[in-house]
Order: C-alpha cells, then structure tokens, then sequence
C-alpha cells in the first residue's frame, strides 16, 4: 500500500516521500511510522529505507520507506521503495559467495581447504612466504594474506594476475585477519575454473535457486527484464540533491549483466577462470529486502551454510571484528546494542550509498535484513568500536529487535 508521509528536515531533500509496508501492516501502524522517521535521523538521512523479518523461515514483516527512484533532478520521487525493490547489496553480496562454494564443495566439484593456487591461470604465491598456501576457506574469512589494492577488480580483456602485484598483506596466508574484497573476486575466479562455468551461473544454480532467491542475480544476470525495471538506484546527498551512484535508469534498462568490458572483447568469449571479479562477488548481489533476509537464514542451524557460520578467526580485527567464519561475519554475544543476550552471524553492505545487514540471530530464531538506499557523504558516520554498525544501521537493526520483542518473537 502507499501511504504519503512527511516531509525531510529543512536541512535536507525537501520533497514528499511515500512508503510501502509489507504484510501485517495497517495504515498509522507505529511500526512503519517508525522506519519513515529513520530517513530523517540526524546523521544517518536517506532517501530509502526498507526492512524484513523472518521468524522461524517465514516471513512476519517487511516494510520501506522512502523512494527507489527520483527525477533527472534528484528531488522529485518517481518510485516507491517496496521491500520487492531489488538493490545492489555491497557486502551482503558475500554471504552468497559463501553459500556457492560451500554448495560446490558439498557436490564434490571443489575442496575448501586445499590450495587455491593450482586453479589459477597465473602464479600466486605470497611473497614473504612463497611456501605458504592460500585455501578457499582462507579467501572466503579473509585470513589469506591477501590486502585490497587501490583497485581490487580488473576489466574483461585485462589481466586478473596483475592486480595482485601489489594485493599483499605483511602477515602471510592464515597469519591474521585482513578485510579484503580482492579474496572474493579469486574466490570466485578459483570456482569458475573448477566448474569451467561462469560465477554468475554458479551462484544461481549453487546458492540463489536453492534457499529461494531465483529471482536475484550478480550484477543482474538472469533477473528478470520487467522486474529490473523496478530496481532501486543508490543514491549520495551532493549539491542539494539525491545523485545516482549506481543502477541509473539506463543500467536498469539493459539486457544482460553489468560488466565493465574493455573495447574489443565480448562477454560471450569469456573463459571462466579467467577473471573471477568481472559479476563483483564482493558486492554485486542484486536483491530485495526479502531475499537478504532469506539469505540470512541460509546460515542457520540447519541451513545449507551452518558449516560455513563455524569461527575460522578470532581476535581484534577493527570496530565489531571479533569473529569470523567461512564467509559470514559472526557477532558473540555482548555485541550487539542493548542486547548482550543475543550474538548474529550474517554480514554488513556498505558501497555506493548502501548501508545495510542480514543476519541470523539464532537466539531468537529469526532473520532480520536492512538497508538504506542512500547518503548525505557529509555527515559523520562513526562505526560502533563494539558492533562495527553504523548509528543508523543500529536504528534499523533495533527497531526489527523491538518488533519481536513486542510480537512475543513470533
């Protein structure tokens, strides 16, 4: 349903918003009052917000604020966001890397803990450790060694191997934690060898399909033309305006995947292995709020990556780093703001604008997934030093918490 609500502060985008709640909720419902004020918190302003929540596998809310799309100005909405708007998801997109390879181990097709080195079409070894091996399960919990250069993906037609001329971290391959998007695009590189497919086809038959999410796609392959259509832009607050980041309105208006192509190649004479960051498994997912959530439970006791929530690492890797499994971040218990009964495994987003999560919480037995659309780059964003969240991701992930609680966890 579409429902008008107030204007944004002075401060910021002065135009009407509209939102769109998903099931259970009713016009004046506090909850989806709620989620409309957050677009207007000091220091976390947005120009969409959407939220879901699953209790026991299936969904009890979802709702969003806010619009998918504005006018050639940036000021005037044209689209709601609806928790069915498909966005890019940042490093949420991870969890679903994850899920592929474990999907692929669990057929046999790959070994998480063998070395990745021999599925690659150029040499890879650390260079203050030539002798070290570097695992899937090391790239996928970032203990492989491996740090993120300037530029951690290269074009089809480039050569992949030569971005990791300087992709090295001091500690050699299992010798700490590093954060590195750069180990998702070999990870992915390491997959499409072993199979001779592509990523993007990978993730859709090894993880999406499986747990639900047929409808997503890496960097849009295989979503459906109408339904990209409706997908949501991301947006920053520069010169009075919400400006697109990513996913214009011609972006959503092509066929087939977003690519970045040098002049002369082509797609369809693509050799997996190749170049494993061409489809972004860092951060390319495009999917609703819904499907995150889904993606969430994916790692509950149970779910096809309950292996994959299992500490590979421990210790103090930055703000909320404490542990980490074999893709998915994990939160203990005394984490998580105003709960320290409850501890999540799932991941956090944050690129072009996007700020988001998706998380099990197994406590409760619910999956819960957030997300803005947008941000004012001005404005500070201080990362928790114990959760790592953002204060507006804390808003979002507080008020789902508070949901439950009110509905007995149902």
């Amino acid at each position: 349903m579409i429902a008008p609500v107030r204007l944004l502060a002075a401060a910021g985008p002065a135009f009407a918003l509209s939102s769109c709640a998903g099931p259970d909720v009713t016009p004046g419902d506090p909850w989806q009052a709620r989620l409309d004020s957050l677009l207007e918190m000091e220091g976390a302003r947005a120009p969409g917000a959407a939220l879901a929540i699953l209790r026991q596998g299936e969904l009890v809310w979802s709702a969003a604020a806010g619009a998918a799309a504005f006018d050639a100005a940036g000021r005037a909405p044209e689209r709601p966001l609806t928790p069915q708007t498909r966005v890019r998801t940042a490093s949420i997109s991870k969890l679903a890397v994850a899920l592929t390879a474990g999907g692929m181990a669990e057929a046999g097709v790959i070994d998480l803990d063998a070395p990745a080195a021999p599925w690659l079409a150029f040499p890879f070894s650390h260079p203050a450790a030539p002798d070290a091996t570097v695992s899937l399960r090391q790239l996928l919990s970032h203990t492989g060694g491996i740090c993120d250069p300037a530029r951690y993906w290269a074009e089809l037609g480039e050569d992949f191997g030569a971005v990791f001329e300087s992709a090295w971290c001091e500690h050699a391959p299992g010798g700490g934690f590093t954060y590195s998007n750069l180990a998702f695009g070999l990870a992915a590189s390491v997959l499409e060898a072993a199979s001779e497919e592509r990523f993007d086809a990978l993730a859709r038959h090894y993880a999406l399909e499986p747990i639900g999410l047929g409808g997503a796609g890496f960097n849009w392959s295989g979503v459906d033309k109408a339904e990209r259509l409706e997908g949501g832009a991301l947006h920053r607050w520069i010169d009075g305006a919400w400006r697109v980041q990513i996913d214009s309105p011609a972006m959503l208006s092509g066929d087939g995947p977003v690519v970045l192509i040098q002049p002369g190649h082509a797609l369809e004479d693509y050799e997996p292995g190749a170049n494993g960051s061409l489809f972004s498994p860092q951060g390319g997912l495009r999917a609703n709020v819904i499907e995150l959530a889904l993606l969430a439970q994916a790692f509950a006791p149970g779910g096809p990556g309950e292996a994959l929530s299992q500490p590979v690492w421990r210790g103090d890797g930055g703000p909320g780093i404490r542990a980490w499994g074999t893709g998915p971040q994990i939160l203990e218990q005394g984490q998580i703001p105003g709960r320290p009964d409850l501890s999540a495994v799932g991941h956090p987003g944050q690129a072009w604008g996007f700020f988001g999560g998706a998380w099990h919480i197994p406590e409760l037995d619910a999956s819960i997934a957030y997300f803005v659309t947008g941000e004012d780059p001005d404005e500070p964003k201080p990362y928790d030093p114990v959760s790592g969240l953002t204060p507006g991701e804390t808003a979002l992930l507080v008020l789902a918490l508070d949901w439950l609680d009110a509905h007995d966890g149902r």
